[in-house]
């Protein structure tokens, strides 16, 4: 192995490493991340073994368990040699870039007139779906949670406010008042079961039944990678994430601490599912078609 194979192992394993241990960005970044990584390394070694390329594949589909799109797209790519690996990669990170802006398109489609957006947590998608909204007129405001305890739903609305857009940040504790000042909700999801089932942020579970109580629309944006006929198991999606990250400095015998990041969200409490394919509403029956 030369040193630029040992350079493009290097870079891989440590970009991989910095997706699976990311608590900050959404799936579908995440998804881009990985497979970027993935195509750089396959442009930068000559010819990897059909033994490499398999344990590459192997770890790609697990290098996220609590999101379906990796294991999924694995499914979608075609790693019969390093060449068709390489094609595969570039159409999948093509296909993800087009489905997030024909969500956004059918996001826009779905609202008919001016809405005001509550949100959890941070996902390229919903960005991408809220600034449609802006550009198209119809948006009055963002009401973004914050997001603990990595407060990913904070860098959410720097991005936004970056688009010009008006965002009111709010605590995680104060959504059953704001959601009173909200038309919509709207959520990502790392992945959906055929009865609409989907495991997301924690905090997407108590905003589905306020928003209910409140006559509020609850939607999902997501691409089809993020089909499953299984989510995956809230424990495992949660048991990697570290309690000390609560920032709780008291110790004590008699003191547990719960870092719960992922729940899972019912699907009769979603309004619709906005895919790239349109408008969906569970139990979604269109499962075969969207999954890999």
């Amino acid at each position: 192995m030369n040193e630029n194979e040992k350079y493009a192992w290097r870079e891989l394993s440590q970009a991989w490493d910095n997706v699976r241990s990311d608590r900050l960005r959404g799936a579908a970044e995440l998804l881009r991340s990985a497979l970027h990584a993935l195509r750089r390394f396959l442009e930068g070694v000559e010819s990897p073994d059909y033994s490499e390329i398999e344990s590459l594949m192997n770890e790609l589909a697990n290098l996220r368990k609590d999101m379906a799109g990796f294991k999924n797209c694995v499914r979608f790519l075609n790693d019969e040699n390093p060449d068709t690996l390489l094609n595969s990669v570039i159409q999948l990170e093509e296909y993800l870039d087009q489905s997030s802006a024909m969500i956004a398109q059918n996001a826009v489609q779905t609202f008919h007139k001016p809405v005001s957006v509550l949100t959890i947590s941070r996902s390229s998608v919903v960005e991408q779906v809220i600034t449609a909204l802006h550009r198209s007129g119809i948006l009055e405001q963002v009401i973004q949670l914050e997001s603990r305890p990595a407060y990913e739903g904070r860098k959410n609305a720097e991005r936004l406010l970056d688009s010009g857009i008006h965002v009111t940040v709010i605590p995680d504790a104060a959504m059953g008042y704001w959601i009173y000042n909200a038309d919509t909700v709207i959520v990502g999801a790392d992945a959906i079961s055929t009865e609409g089932n989907f495991l997301g942020k924690i905090g997407c579970y108590p905003l589905a039944l306020l928003a209910r109580e409140a006559g509020c629309g609850y939607y999902v944006t997501a691409e089809r990678l993020k089909f499953t006929h299984i989510i995956p198991d809230e424990y495992e999606a949660n048991k990697h994430f570290p309690a000390d990250q609560l920032g709780w400095e008291t110790a004590s015998e008699r003191l547990a601490l719960s870092n719960i990041i992922f729940e899972t969200t019912p699907g009769a409490l979603v309004t619709g599912f906005i895919t790239e394919f349109g408008f969906q509403k569970p139990p979604l029956t269109i499962l075969e078609t969207l999954s890999f």
